[in-house]
């Protein structure tokens, strides 16, 4: 939408419109590479189905129909955090016991001993990387406060403008989100967290900023001591771009004998950030049966305000608390199927520490590779 200064003449307001027309192509030529690769990286909108826009609302052309398919911005969110998790191929809310559990569910740091520092990177297809961080501590007995910073970069891209296609020069695109989060057990058997964090996304000179809120919780039963619990993730208002490219001077001395140039802006339309619903269960199968063994099972179940229901089942073995293997599969995705992975714990009086890795599939981007270590400090 145009923001005029001032009166116009047919002529001027003509002029402006013809700025704008070009303005657009321009923006749109440029800004949807970027924007198409964060559709692509939320791998479940990506690439092999045909969507129709019926009434304003997008509906999926072959398979069962579902509303506001790619309809979120600040899609990163929606990245997954941790080499652990991955490699349970996302499934991983009720399990959710370390330093990603501020990604996962703020609920899974309420009982972290001592403090607990983490960094986690994701080599994704077309050379993007996310990179994670993460510190939590204990404030009393029952509390525990942590903060996390992740950062996703889109690597160098090809300028291009309606004169010059992609020979234009290069430009940069990157993501930035800063939490903080406080988590608490109320009781031996549940436990609490909420989150409150900045988001920021930028392209070119473009940028986005705005706040949004987690909250998640975790019930342990006495039914095979069965984990239950729930996240809700990117609470919050919409969002929108701005910047100094949107304004824009028109220079024509034939407009009138009074002023020769006149001055415009454009202004971009607003955005939701994807609200995800996650409820999960989780259990170790071999309930101590097994001498220094454990095999652990999570299932998850969420619900996207900007896509289908998803499920995901993953499992990890585990041997003398030292050495980890883990598999999983995402259900009803475009993209993300298998996730494969593995773990080393190192343990000794005052500190333990970990490192991990993961590989997941895609069906047609290629693989993506997590790398995450973490250190525990008593």
């Amino acid at each position: 939408m145009n923001e005029y200064r001032g009166r116009k003449t047919p002529t001027e307001r003509a002029l402006i419109l013809d700025r704008r027309r070009v303005l657009d192509r321009r923006r749109v030529f440029v800004c949807g590479r970027v924007f198409a690769m964060s559709a692509a990286l939320l791998l479940g909108e990506a690439g092999e189905r045909a969507f129709a826009q019926q009434g304003g609302v997008t509906t999926n052309t072959t398979a069962a129909n579902f509303t506001n398919v790619g309809a979120s911005g600040s899609v990163f969110t929606k990245l997954w955090v941790g080499a652990r998790a991955a490699g349970m191929a996302g499934a991983y809310t009720a399990l959710a016991d370390d330093i990603s559990s501020l990604y996962w569910n703020p609920a899974g740091i309420a009982n972290l001993p001592g403090v607990n520092v983490g960094a986690s990177t994701t080599l994704w297809f077309g050379g993007v990387t996310e990179n994670f961080v993460g510190v939590t501590l204990p404030v009393s007995d029952k509390y525990r406060a942590g903060f996390a910073l992740t950062l996703v970069d889109y690597g160098n891209l090809a300028y291009s403008t309606i004169q010059q296609d992609a020979n234009a020069g290069v430009y940069n695109a990157n993501d930035l989100s800063f939490a903080g989060t406080i988590a608490g057990s109320l009781t031996d058997r549940f436990s609490f967290g909420v989150t409150a964090k900045y988001l920021r996304s930028t392209i070119l000179d473009l940028s986005s900023n705005g706040m949004a809120f987690d909250a998640g919780s975790e019930y342990l039963t006495d039914f095979y001591h069965m984990k239950i619990a729930m996240d809700l993730t990117n609470l919050g208002p919409n969002q929108n771009f701005s910047g100094n490219s949107l304004d824009f001077i028109a220079n024509n001395p034939n407009i009138n004998a009074v002023r020769d140039s006149l001055s415009g802006g454009l202004s971009t339309q607003d955005y939701p950030l994807p609200l995800i619903f996650r409820i999960g269960v989780a259990t170790d199968v071999l309930q101590g049966q097994a001498e220094n063994q454990k095999l652990n099972m999570d299932f998850d179940f969420s619900t996207h305000s900007d896509g289908p229901e998803q499920y995901n089942l993953g499992a990890e073995y585990v041997w003398n608390d030292m050495a980890s293997l883990r598999a999983g599969y995402a259900f009803n995705q475009d993209q993300l199927g298998f996730g494969i992975g593995a773990g080393f714990h190192y343990k000794s009086e005052d500190f333990s520490g970990v490192i991990e890795y993961a590989y997941n599939t895609t069906k047609s981007l290629g693989g993506i590779h997590y790398i995450t270590i973490t250190g525990t400090f008593q």
